[in-house]
């Protein structure tokens, strides 16, 4: 019985009844929803939300058939066979039982139904009925949702019938506390069926998987205290120290390992039921008590609530605030003579909800209240609010009768830190005898808290809104004792803002009011100005204020004397706008502000020692000298306090301010209140005299000698989720105000910073900044990197071996102490001991910082000392930290390197210490990871007895198996510390066969060579130790040859299954082979080892020249470059999309520094220019940016990728020969210098590259290609300037294998001439052109037409019109258009306006400044590119003119030009720039990307210098015409086949290790002919439940199957349940509907990968594929259980292993054979003979489950006028779906409702019992229409 409920909106009635009916007469309903269809609703009706289908319009419903379709082919009828019971008639005393259970997702519906069957057995057992044992029932996660009642039903078979269609709530969360709670307030009340009151005892019987995720204990001790007996029953992962806090008792607390061993319960559970006595309310005092519980406050008092309700607090927390006071008032006496309540909310503003005597009944009041509604907001100031109070509230108008000595009041509730200054405000408070309770919450700082209390006893402060009761008795205590407090009026507040006889001040105001500081900005500058002016004492005879604001130049707002009240001066500040401007001159609105304020004429008292102060606030980096100006100022014993943020820039402001403490530092301008308290000290206590001379307290200034004022720090933060934006910005301040106190600089203290989560990521290295205002800007931009895992281990290993090391920045060798601050959010996942101690060891001091989940365990162990390790609750805390922190910083010793204390002391080889030894290890499964550990500690015993360095021993390392891989190189490490942290960390890669021949060559050809640090050439003896475990795959005779003929020493160590003898070809000494059985035996030949390595000599060298073969060509011969000429022009072209992603970014760092290490870098020698490129191309740096190695090298260091889905390459090859091998790039082209082009890239290119590479060549580049990845090999050979220059590796960490052939084959490149198969020129370049008269153009003028332009617009309009004449105005020749632009743009004529040259003239005559503010650059090149290069405008682009846009402009845009600056590029537009006055450079080459094409100049008259550049910029634009080349397809032989890909999605495989999977299937489908009549593929991914991606018939071509894999995203998961899994792929993939052949005998596999065992049991649900003739391969990667693989592969040949993700191409060979050969096998399915007890079981335990052919679907489709029109989408839908039906009175049987107020039945099941009977009366369907939409009836 089937239900399709097709909605357009949310019903008017209540569902619930109809939804439960339909659930009892065991309909299986499916919901549709489109529109305004309630999400919610719908899983009310359905109660299972995967039978939830939501669409946005009814457009969409075709992408939902199959999923219906498979919907309502998955439904089977399942008897359920409970065993009859005898039941023996119990003498059980009346109860009220409820029952609570975990519904959450991780339960699953196969566990639901053992909880189902358990809570169904008790019952039976009870006698139920109104006089005896009542039942309720409710499942809960995040939520709670009630079953039924005590009450609800009165029989047995009632609350079994609901019982059987019970279905499993969903939701991801456990929260235990919560459902306890509301057990307790909707089930135990007489309402809902409890007889507590007659004496029945309470029982709640909670059945839970999970631990709850909030806390139990509170909620749990309330219902026992109501007199409820608890029972806890736990199962999986329930905690089971919750479970005892839950239960009553201990004897009431049962564990079983799993669901389904419930049954074991069953006596115990219900004997302890039986028998147990009516419980007794506890005599504690209960949490949430009754009115009556406390005495009533009695007394007058006038009592005040002020309420935070900004964005701080969410509206469920806002309910726990009116619930919270509502309780509190139903406990006070209220009334006119009684105790009167005010109530006022705030955020920004505060606003009243009524006043003391506004309500004079407790009814009135708790009306009010349950109306009140949240207003929101933001920032939150408190101050402003408490002043609110007083002035608004506490008065005889509103009720005050203070004059009558009743106590005043205020109670606060707040949950977030002020932005402004409260404490005066409480002070005032205080003083005007008002009494502050503070109640604080969630990001409240504790100390303002305190500060604002009365008395620190009313200050309260809990963890979150629900813990809200845990201070009512407290409060109400409070509330009840407090007396009246005594008005102080005389006594100062505690900061002396306004001290006796200073309180004269002449305060000007300078502030920044360019563009540096925005519109956005403003608001946040007022309100600072308004706090201070607020805190001072405003009057012509106290505190005069000035304003001046600044751009280029200064202005004032109004002078010292101009107002003498505080209102007036409000009221100016209120209204302030800023001027706005591009530039910024500090030291001359200073000089300003001296000459024009501090004057007797405008206010100034100085003459009569009234002291002089000047605020500066600015955002930007002056372009004027200001300490000229700052001395005279401070010569005038003016003193200055300095405000910056943005980018000011800080030394600057350092020489501005009078003294270094009257610098203030906010990181953006929302944090100005930051430092408010600050600035009002000083403020309010300077006199004329008292100018501070002294340091502050702060001891980051303390003057240390040079020695000692040395720091290398790095700072590692948490970059993971957890941490979210909010706290980063607070991560981001505290780094900043650090950095702010320390003496950065190359001889003083060194920063470097690493962001980690799951992996680390360099944000910048120590040597990257030698400048603290750098180092800044980086921090200010500084985003959170996200993450799901903190892998705090592996990041401190990052830091140790890519930071503390000489080449980034590390002076660890002259002494300089090494500082390493990490700052956390969480507990690491991973082991952080090994790298902790190997940094300690290495004489890093360690620092630890950990807020809110931090493990205090962990952080101590990462802390070189438990004293370096600090705590803070909050990460807006930070600041506490701070002081102590930077002492530390500055004030710590170096330490020691600590040796290992297991080392053995070091045998002293004598003056044969000098060795080059390469260890080739067996890495694969022959191994093991049982054996890796013995391996590391033998390398590691061997390393400590070698005198490591470079003119000692040089140690490299390779492990292989079916191939080699580099660990590092000769010449990677140079101390014993390096590499030994590098071998601790060593993990084996696994593989299943060994190919020692292979990698003997691999180590002779790329590690024992000069490049690799090889000193064979000057005599040093190269020995190669091979460490294997298995018999060579491949023939080792001809690498062990030459490794003899190249007097390598060769020592071979077996062990398990090598064969000594085998290895005895490659020595050149057969006693050189040891033995060993096992690997924990390889210390017992580490002597003999180590005598073989200090005795071996030095064999006599016998220098040959090498043989060189060469390949013919027809082409000409490549000459090879002369010694004398090594000049190149390289530039290296990096993919830097998804398919590399940052994962990759270090091998391909390192196979570039490597290159450049290599290279002379120079000048006049070799030059390296670097583009980075995905969707599209983006310059680095160019030929001619850098000069030095060291510069380059330091660049790529800092290199991150920004990632991206598409892969441009073609785009991004005509970018590198359109704006790199240019002269004006530094290309030396013309000059004969050969020129390089070095491709590296991880994907195939989506867009054509033929034409690009062809222009490439034709332009002499030469290109070389480096793939890996998806990268498409036959793409690359097309790309490369030969095919041998194209190069391919398995992954990105082999990159370093092809070092030696890149650098080889660029070394012998020299200028080429055109291979002779390129036969046309390709226009990418300049094409010549010798007259501006030889073809078409549209050229566009875009002109700035802002007050910045001014009159320059004269001298624009001058120098078009000398333009003009120079061009050939025509229809069929050029044409010209002109636009001018401010904040908005405006056309002054378009492209097909003007056909002659004297019109365009006269209109340009008459052209006038447009006028207008900002400057939007980047909105009208957005506008000119959509609105004027259009054909309706008149371009011409589609007839072949060149598109040229020449954009004039005197100032920097406001808004951000590079997405329309992508736009024009993208458009074939050429954009030619030119700028004057406050133009930025930078922004104008961001336009255009060519240097050339910018014409900088200091003015507009100097344009007339241009006019002949411009014409000839005009020539060379040419028109790239696309030309689509045909594709050839090479059609792949392959029979029919459905293959579905089921992989295991959850924290098994990790993000970090989706790309290899991805990549894998990849590879499979590319060698599958993929089609309708061909191999279909489907996709699902799992973990704890499975999850369709796409059906066998949803996609049917290749490239649609390739994009939905190359976009797939992980779903995660703690668990991997494959059995579910493979059921789920049996139900929804094998069958008809999804696409599926197997009735066509169209053989069907199932590619299974997973890298963990799984949680349930696979048995069943794998034979249930072999029976369905299925063939499931099984691929295991990691903690894959292979015992688990075999069972589920249809045969263990088709069972594949292999250690790591990225080792997935291994099996590709053996795999694609099986997929493309196997036939459908043949199937024996044996009937199971059973034995009577056997039976049993299954007839007790298992339902039966009958697949039936019959099915009666009814459509109940809304036919109201929410659906309107989408009816007939809705009709031709079903017309769709019931042609894929059988119909037949024995088959399928289909009605259709329509409803709307009513329900209308348009035809019946047994109505039609033809297809296109039904067919017909499903066409002549009409639209019912009505408003009403009544969805529960229309169930019912």
């Amino acid at each position: 019985q089937i239900l399709v409920l097709i909605t357009a909106g949310r019903s008017k009635d209540n569902v619930g009844r109809g939804a439960e009916a339909v659930r009892q007469a065991g309909i299986v309903p499916i919901a549709i929803g489109a529109k305004s269809a309630d999400t919610s609703e719908m899983q009310q009706i359905t109660s299972d939300p995967d039978s939830v289908l939501i669409l946005r319009d009814f457009k969409e419903l075709s992408t939902v058939r199959q999923q219906l379709l498979s919907k309502v082919g998955a439904v089977f009828v399942i008897e359920e066979l409970i065993p009859p019971i005898e039941v023996v008639p119990e003498e059980v005393d009346r109860k009220d039982i409820v029952f609570l259970i975990d519904g959450s997702a991780a339960i699953g519906n196969v566990n639901f139904i053992h909880i189902r069957e358990f809570i169904t057995r008790l019952i039976d057992k009870l006698d139920i009925g109104r006089n005896g044992v009542q039942v309720g029932l409710a499942q809960y996660s995040d939520g709670v949702k009630t079953e039924c009642y005590l009450n609800s039903y009165s029989t047995k078979s009632q609350l079994v019938n609901h019982l059987k269609g019970l279905k499993v709530k969903g939701g991801r969360t456990v929260k235990t506390g919560a459902a306890l709670d509301y057990i307790l307030g909707n089930h135990f009340t007489k309402d809902a069926g409890s007889r507590k009151d007659e004496g029945v005892p309470q029982i709640l019987v909670l059945l839970t998987g999970a631990k709850s995720v909030d806390l139990v204990r509170s909620p749990a001790t309330a219902l026992k205290r109501a007199a409820v007996m608890i029972f806890a029953i736990g199962a999986r992962k329930a905690d089971p120290a919750q479970l005892s806090v839950i239960a009553n008792d201990p004897s009431l607390v049962f564990r079983v390992k799993d669901f389904n061993s419930l049954p074991q319960l069953q006596q115990q559970v219900w004997a302890t039921l039986s028998t147990l006595p009516p419980s007794q309310p506890t005599t504690e005092q209960p949490i949430v008590t009754s009115k009556q519980v406390l005495p009533k406050v009695l007394g007058k008092k006038d009592i005040v609530f002020l309420i935070d309700a900004s964005d701080n607090v969410r509206n469920a927390d806002f309910r726990h605030v009116r619930d919270f006071i509502a309780w509190i008032l139903g406990n006070l006496g209220l009334g006119r003579d009684g105790v009167q309540v005010g109530l006022v909310q705030y955020s920004n503003y505060a606003e009243t909800e009524f006043y003391l005597n506004t309500y004079s009944s407790e009814d009135e009041i708790v009306s009010h209240m349950q109306g009140l509604r949240q207003r929101g907001g933001m920032p939150l100031n408190t101050g402003a609010a408490l002043d609110y109070v007083l002035t608004n509230h506490f008065s005889r108008s509103s009720g005050s009768r203070k004059n009558d000595g009743v106590p005043q009041i205020l109670v606060l509730i707040m949950a977030g830190r002020s932005r402004d200054y409260p404490r005066h405000s409480a002070d005032a408070l205080k003083r005007a005898a008002v009494t502050v309770v503070v109640v604080g919450t969630r990001d409240t700082d504790p100390a303002q808290v305190k500060e604002i209390a009365s008395q620190p006893s009313l200050s309260h402060n809990v963890e979150e809104f629900r813990s809200l009761p845990n201070v009512q008795d407290q409060l109400l205590v409070s509330l009840s004792t407090l007396p009246a407090a005594r008005e102080t009026t005389h006594q100062q507040p505690t900061v002396p803002i306004r001290p006796a006889g200073a309180n004269k001040r002449d305060i000007v105001f300078l502030i920044d009011g360019s563009d540096n500081v925005g519109p956005t900005n403003v608001q946040f500058v007022r309100e600072f100005l308004t706090s201070i002016i607020e805190n001072l004492d405003i009057g012509s005879d106290t505190v005069q204020i000035g304003l001046v604001q600044y751009s280029n130049y200064a202005e004032t707002e109004f002078y010292l004397n101009t107002y003498s009240s505080e209102d007036e001066i409000m009221s100016h500040v209120e209204g302030l706008r800023l001027r706005g401007g591009t530039t910024l001159s500090t030291g001359a609105a200073l000089d300003y502000v001296l000459r024009n304020h501090f004057t007797k004429s405008s206010g100034s008292r100085k003459g009569t020692g009234v002291p002089q102060l000047l605020i500066l606030i600015t955002a930007g980096r002056s372009r004027d000298h200001i300490k000229p100006s700052a001395d005279a100022l401070k010569q005038a014993a003016i003193t200055i306090f300095a405000i910056r943020t943005g980018n000011a820039d800080p030394e600057q402001i350092t020489e501005a301010a009078s003294d270094p403490s009257l610098v203030f530092s906010v990181t953006e301008f929302r944090s100005l209140p930051h430092v408010l308290e600050r600035v009002m000290t000083p403020l309010a206590t300077l006199t004329v005299t008292q100018v501070p001379t002294e340091i502050p307290t702060v001891p980051s200034k303390q003057v240390l000698p040079d020695e000692e004022n040395k720091r290398d720090i790095v700072f590692l933060i948490d970059g993971s989720n957890s941490i979210g934006q909010t706290d980063f910005s607070f991560i981001r301040d505290f780094l900043a105000s650090i950095i702010q106190n320390l003496n950065i600089g190359s001889d003083g203290i060194q920063v470097g910073l690493v962001q980690y989560s799951t992996y680390a990521d360099t944000e910048f290295y120590l040597n990257s900044y030698l400048s603290k205002a750098e180092m800044l800007s980086h921090i200010r931009g500084l985003r959170l990197k996200g993450g799901t895992r903190i892998n705090t281990g592996a990041a401190l290993d990052y830091v140790y071996r890519y930071h503390f090391i000489n080449s980034a920045g590390s002076r660890k060798q002259n002494g300089v102490p090494q500082i390493l601050v990490i700052l956390t959010g969480g507990r690491s996942n991973d082991d952080i001991k090994p790298p902790a101690d190997t940094m300690k060891r290495a004489a890093i001091m360690n620092i630890a910082i950990g807020v809110r989940n931090a493990d205090s365990v962990q952080l101590e162990g990462i802390a070189v000392d438990p004293s370096l390790v600090f705590s803070s609750n909050t990460f807006s805390s930070l600041p506490n930290i701070e002081e102590e922190l930077t002492t530390l910083l500055l004030t710590l010793p170096a330490l020691r390197a600590i040796p290992e204390p297991t080392a053995p002391t070091k045998q002293v080889i004598p003056d044969a210490s000098k060795r080059d030894i390469m260890f080739l290890i067996d890495g694969s499964n022959n191994v093991g990871n049982t054996n890796d550990q013995f391996v590391r500690d033998f390398l590691t015993s061997i390393i400590e007895n070698l005198d490591i360095g470079r003119d000692s021993a040089q140690v490299g390392l390779v492990q292989y198996s079916n191939y080699a891989e580099t660990e590092f190189y000769l010449n990677t490490y140079s101390s014993e510390d390096e590499l030994l942290s590098h071998v601790k960390g060593l993990r084996l890669r696994g593989g299943t066969s060994l190919n020692t021949g292979a990698a003997l060559q691999y180590v002779l050809q790329y590690h024992l060579t000069p490049s690799a640090g090889s000193r064979k050439e000057e005599g040093v003896p190269q020995v190669l130790v091979v460490i294997t475990a298995g018999r060579s795959g491949d023939d080792i005779t001809r690498p062990a040859d030459a490794l003899i003929q190249a007097n390598v020493f060769t020592v071979v160590i077996t062990a398990k299954n090598a064969d000594p003898l085998e290895l005895q070809e490659m020595l050149i000494d057969p006693g050189l082979v040891f033995s060993v059985q096992e690997f924990s035996s390889l210390p017992d030949v580490q002597e003999q080892l180590m005598i073989s390595l200090s005795t071996l000599a030095a064999p006599t060298v016998i220098h040959k020249k090498p043989t060189v073969i060469t390949e013919k060509h027809t082409d000409k011969i490549t000459e090879v470059l002369s010694s004398t000429d090594s000049r190149r022009d390289i530039v290296f072209l990096i993919d830097e999309s998804d398919f590399v992603g940052n994962s990759n970014l270090p091998p391909v760092r390192e196979l570039i520094s490597a290159i450049i290490e290599r290279l002379d870098i120079g000048s006049d020698r070799v030059r390296v220019g670097l583009v980075l490129y995905g969707n599209k191309a983006e310059t680095e740096f160019y030929l001619n940016t850098y000069s030095k190695k060291d510069e380059i090298l330091s660049v790529l260091r800092s290199l991150t990728f920004q990632g991206g889905r598409t892969l441009n390459t073609g785009k991004a090859l005509e970018f590198v020969l359109r704006y790199h091998f240019t002269r004006s790039s530094g290309s030396r082209r013309e000059d004969g210098v050969p020129q390089v082009l070095v491709l590296i890239t991880g994907g195939r290119s989506g867009d054509d590259v033929k034409r690009a590479a062809d222009a490439l060549k034709q332009s002499n580049v030469i290109t070389l290609t480096v793939g890996s990845g998806s990268a498409d090999p036959a793409q690359l050979k097309e790309i490369a300037f030969k095919p041998n220059l194209g190069f391919s590796v398995r992954d990105f960490y082999s990159l370093p294998s092809l070092q030696e052939q890149v650098i080889t084959s660029i070394q012998k490149l020299h200028l080429q001439t055109v291979p002779s198969q390129v036969t046309t020129a390709v226009p990418i370049e300049v094409p010549l052109v010798t007259t501006t008269k030889a073809r078409k153009r549209d050229i566009i003028f875009l002109i700035d037409g802002t007050s910045g332009m001014g009159r320059s617009i004269r001298q624009v309009r001058e120098f078009l019109m000398e333009i003009i004449p120079e061009l050939d105005i025509g229809p069929e020749k050029d044409l010209v258009a002109l636009v001018q632009y401010s904040s908005d743009s405006r056309v002054e004529f378009y492209l097909n306006t003007f056909s002659t040259g004297d019109e365009v003239l006269n209109a340009i005559k008459r052209i006038q400044l447009k006028l207008g503010r900002p400057l939007k650059t980047g909105a009208a090149l957005d506008f000119t590119t959509r609105n004027v290069f259009i054909p309706a405008a008149g371009s011409r682009r589609d007839a072949g003119a060149a598109q040229i846009l020449v954009l004039i402009t005197a100032g920097r845009s406001v808004d951000h030009v590079g997405p329309a600056a992508e736009a024009v590029r993208q458009a074939g537009i050429v954009p030619i720039l030119i700028g004057a006055k406050s133009a930025d450079t930078s922004e104008m080459q961001q336009i255009t990307s060519d240097p050339d094409s910018v014409f900088a100049l200091s003015d507009f008259r100097e344009l007339q210098s241009l006019r002949q550049q411009l014409l000839t910029k005009f020539q060379p634009v040419p028109v790239i015409e696309e030309t689509i080349a045909p594709t050839k397809v090479v059609p792949k032989e392959m029979s029919e086949r459905d293959i579905v890909f089921l992989i295991d999605g959850s924290d098994n495989i990790g993000n970090a290790n989706l790309p290899h999977v991805r990549d894998f299937m990849i590879r499979i489908i590319q060698y599958l002919a993929i089609g309708r009549d061909k191999v279909q593929v489907g996709l699902a991914q799992y973990s704890d439940d499975a999850e369709a991606e796409f059906h066998l018939n949803t996609y049917s071509t290749e490239t649609e199957l390739l994009s939905h894999i190359k976009d797939l995203r992980l779903r995660g998961g703690a668990k991997a349940n494959t059995g579910s899994a493979l059921d789920f792929a049996t139900k929804y993939y094998f069958n008809g509907y999804s696409g599926s052949r197997i009735n066509e005998n169209v053989p069907q596999f199932l590619l299974l990968i997973t890298g963990g065992r799984s949680s349930d049991d696979v048995e069943e649900a794998a034979d249930a594929l072999k029976r369905a003739a299925v063939m499931t391969v099984a691929i295991g990667v990691r903690n894959a259980d292979p015992a688990q693989l075999e069972e589920m592969a249809i045969d263990p040949s088709l069972v594949f292993i292999v250690n790591e993700f990225h080792s997935l191409p291994d099996v590709l060979n053996g795999l694609i054979t099986p997929l493309t050969m196997l036939s459908v096998p043949t199937v024996i399915i044996e009937e199971p003979t059973a034995t009577p007890e056997e039976e049993l079981v299954i007839t007790t335990e298992v339902p039966r489950v009958k697949r039936k052919s019959m099915r009666d679907i009814v459509f109940l489709i809304d036919g109201s006028s929410s659906m309107g029109r989408s009816f007939i989408l809705v009709r031709e839908f079903l017309i769709k779906i019931i042609e894929e039906f059988d119909i037949g009175p024995d088959e399928d049987q289909v009605a259709v409702v329509q409803y709307s107020s009513d329900a209308r039945l348009e035809f019946g099941l047994n109505v039609h019992s033809t297809k296109n009977e039904l067919l017909s009366a499903v066409k002549r369907l009409r639209f019912k229409t009505g408003r009403l939409h009544n969805t529960g009836a229309a169930l019912e």
